[in-house]
């Protein structure tokens, strides 16, 4: 067994599956129709594949079903390789409704393939303390209108989405429903961002006081799953700019402890951090 099968064993087979040209269509055109699809080619003689796609299963693991990693054995796979033109190894794509949509050569560092990912994929930030929707009032029409809204959510449908969550009628309390309706608004600020993390912390080194990049670098510090740096961001903003975006710090904060549920470690961390500062 080779160093890269080693990795993936302790992997879901959701989130990370071998492809072949028998499963192709399966593992990655049908399944982009439903989540973005991440193809890594890759050859067990690759020594930077040895680097890189430890991270990209690390990241699937860390995204839980958001994205599907399909890695091709080169070797193996000669006429998928050629299909998609590969030169070299490490190769990725990113395959979206059965369309390649982007794609990078070579290793990367971890910071690199996450903001590569946060440009196509909607991570899992369902709150972590309690039952996935589909457990949640078994048989109850509420209860199929959070699973809906939480499959529209991490497809990227944030109208339909939202949608779903309008007709939700049992108590809006109710922690799936906030984390829900916080991811909505949370990918909604994503897509708003068209910044990269480099430009945004450029920007920040000549002018630390640049709430608009602070609030942006905040957001894809969340869905790059450095879920303290964002809250650090937002608590500096509400600190230093509370009339920015009518108190979008406090804002964004209030939308992170939503989507996490209140038993996250962190969630009550910054409650009181950003208690102390309003009071």
């Amino acid at each position: 067994m080779n160093e890269l099968e080693l990795n993936n064993e302790n992997s879901t087979v959701n989130d990370i599956v071998e492809v072949t040209a028998d499963n192709f269509m399966e593992a990655v055109v049908e399944k982009s129709k439903q989540i973005p699809v991440m193809i890594d080619f890759w050859a067990p003689w690759c020594g930077p594949c040895k680097n890189l796609t430890p991270i990209l299963e690390e990241l699937a693991r860390e995204h839980n079903g958001a994205f599907q990693l399909a890695k091709v054995n080169i070797d193996d796979e000669q006429h998928l390789a050629a299909q998609f033109g590969v030169q070299s190894v490490p190769t990725v794509f990113m395959v979206v409704n059965g369309e390649v949509v982007d794609g990078f050569m070579g290793a990367q560092p971890k910071n690199n393939v996450q903001e590569f990912l946060s440009k196509h994929v909607t991570p899992s930030i369902i709150q972590e303390d309690g039952p996935p929707a589909q457990e949640q009032k078994q048989g109850g029409t509420d209860n199929s209108l959070l699973a809906l809204a939480e499959k529209q959510l991490r497809e990227g449908l944030l109208d339909e989405a939202q949608d779903t969550l309008s007709k939700f009628e049992d108590n809006k309390q109710d922690p799936q429903y906030k984390s829900l309706t916080a991811g909505v608004e949370l990918t909604r600020e994503l897509k708003n961002c068209k910044e990269s993390e480099q430009e945004l912390r450029a920007i920040l080194e000549r002018s630390s006081n640049d709430s608009s990049a602070r609030y942006k670098l905040s957001i894809l510090n969340f869905f790059q799953g450095d879920i303290e740096a964002a809250l650090e961001g937002f608590l500096n903003i509400v600190k230093n700019d509370r009339s920015f975006n009518d108190d979008a710090g406090r804002r964004g904060m209030v939308l992170i402890f939503d989507a996490l549920g209140p038993n996250h470690e962190l969630v009550g961390k910054y409650r009181n951090l950003l208690a102390r500062t309003l009071h």
